[in-house]
């Protein structure tokens, strides 16, 4: 039974900064929407599949990869809260910063 899926607001603002970030540098919005898609789709296939990601340094959180970006989520009994958006191209101690 697929669980009800919770964005945080950092999660929210992680994913819109990386969308304008993607408009701005390309001029258009087709690479966005190509990002929003894919993690659209990897997010509904968690809501049922939510031990999909691996175990992460961070506590109860999970991940798992979507293209070039990394979904952080934690799975509860009723539903599973996705923590962060990061792209994995990033500096990764800014993602150590984001968890403490």
């Amino acid at each position: 039974m697929a669980k009800r899926v919770v964005w945080t607001l950092t999660a929210r603002s992680q994913r819109r900064k990386i969308l304008e970030y993607w408009i701005k540098r390309n001029g258009n919005k087709r690479y966005s929407r190509r990002i929003s898609a894919v993690i659209r789709r990897r997010i509904k296939y968690l809501s049922t599949f939510y031990y999909l990601g691996k175990p992460t340094d961070f506590g109860e959180h999970r991940v798992v990869v979507a293209g070039n970006f990394s979904i952080f989520y934690k799975v509860q009994a009723d539903r599973i809260i996705i923590s962060s958006v990061w792209d994995n191209r990033q500096n990764p101690d800014d993602l150590q910063e984001i968890f403490r």
